[in-house]
């Protein structure tokens, strides 16, 4: 369970990585010879793609995120309703709640305890 949760989570990086294009490897090769060169005689672009084969993804675009939020707060939700659901459905089909629960028993227990009888010493009479 863990390796598929984790080969799951690797793969999921690997796409939101891809999403960046990446200089191919002849370009990217002309660009470190550039490099070399004082970087006032690089253009914008040249720049820009040396930083994207750095680094991928700039700070602004991390901090964006992949808008998964909505997906998740979905899942949320759907498995908060699929539990309610069925945790009411195996209450109608459970078993009457005890007598012992009922209101007139606890009252008439209270009342024996409050007489003396039956005494719990060792939790102080309290129910």
């Amino acid at each position: 369970m863990a390796r598929r949760l984790s080969s799951l989570l690797r793969t999921s990086v690997r796409r939101s990585s891809d999403a960046v294009t990446k200089p191919a490897e002849s370009e990217l090769i002309a660009l470190k010879e550039k490099e070399k060169l004082p970087w006032g005689q690089l253009t914008r672009e040249d720049k820009t793609k040396l930083y994207r084969a750095a680094y991928g993804k700039t700070r602004q675009e991390l901090q964006q995120g992949d808008g998964d939020g909505a997906q998740v707060l979905m899942g949320v939700g759907i498995g908060l309703a699929v539990s309610y659901l069925a945790f009411k459905f195996l209450q109608s089909r459970g078993k009457p709640v005890p007598k012992t629960m009922s209101p007139e028993w606890k009252q008439a227990t209270k009342e024996k305890l409050v007489e003396g009888r039956n005494a719990n010493p060792i939790f102080n009479n309290k129910v």
